[in-house]
């Protein structure tokens, strides 16, 4: 770690120190309107995630009233029966987006949702509300991979963030006030070196004049 004993005191390290100020705050404030910006879109992204929160939350609802109904139709046999059908793998793509600059993977699902013919459930003798349950629970599968991938995008930007306010507070309260102060102590440096230089001259002048004057007294004579 540089210490201000072990800076060399001239003007080009005073111009450099000059302009490692300059572009450091220039990063201050990209880095000031990125953490805004993340900010925004956090909010902006907290209200869709409520939003399928809440809709995960009614069609759950839904989802468990339409099996209620079928227990109470068919009996919960008739209901275990028809669960043995044809099992249904859904299928995810993961996807690298970038939102304000941050990579964040995005889920695209393939729709959760089946025509009643590719469920395996026999037509005749079933009653039609267990293609009800069906797709209820179906549609209750989209809006958790809905809600998971809003909540990966909200972590992803919430981790952003606050690196983003780490960075900004080292160099709100360590960087910057340590270039400025080593930008400082190099001024005083360099102006106390031109005063004594400056003073050494004026002596030497004095001196020189001294002696001319004493050699002219001398010749004088």
């Amino acid at each position: 770690m540089t210490t201000i004993s072990n800076i060399s005191i001239t003007r080009n390290e005073l111009l450099i120190h000059k302009q490692q100020i300059k572009l450091t705050e220039a990063g201050y404030d990209l880095l000031d309107k990125k953490r805004l910006a993340l900010m925004q879109e956090i909010m902006r992204l907290q209200d869709v995630v409520v939003k399928l929160a809440t809709i995960l939350q009614g069609s759950t609802a839904q989802s468990r009233r339409a099996y209620a109904k079928a227990e109470a139709l068919i009996g919960e046999t008739g209901v275990s029966s028809a669960a043995m059908g044809k099992k249904h793998d859904v299928d995810l793509d993961l996807v690298d987006s970038q939102i304000m600059g941050v990579h964040v993977p995005r889920i695209k699902p393939h729709t959760a949702l089946r025509e009643f013919y590719d469920r395996d459930i026999c037509i005749i003798g079933t009653s039609p509300v267990i293609d009800e349950v069906a797709e209820s629970y179906e549609r209750n599968i989209e809006g958790i991979i809905n809600l998971a991938d809003g909540e990966v995008q909200l972590a992803k930007l919430m981790k952003e963030i606050l690196r983003t306010t780490r960075r900004l507070k080292a160099l709100e309260h360590i960087i910057i006030p340590r270039l400025r102060k080593e930008y400082a102590y190099i001024r005083m440096a360099l102006e106390e070196r031109e005063r004594a230089q400056h003073f050494t001259l004026k002596l030497a002048k004095k001196l020189i004049d001294a002696k001319y004057a004493r050699k002219k007294a001398k010749a004088v004579k």
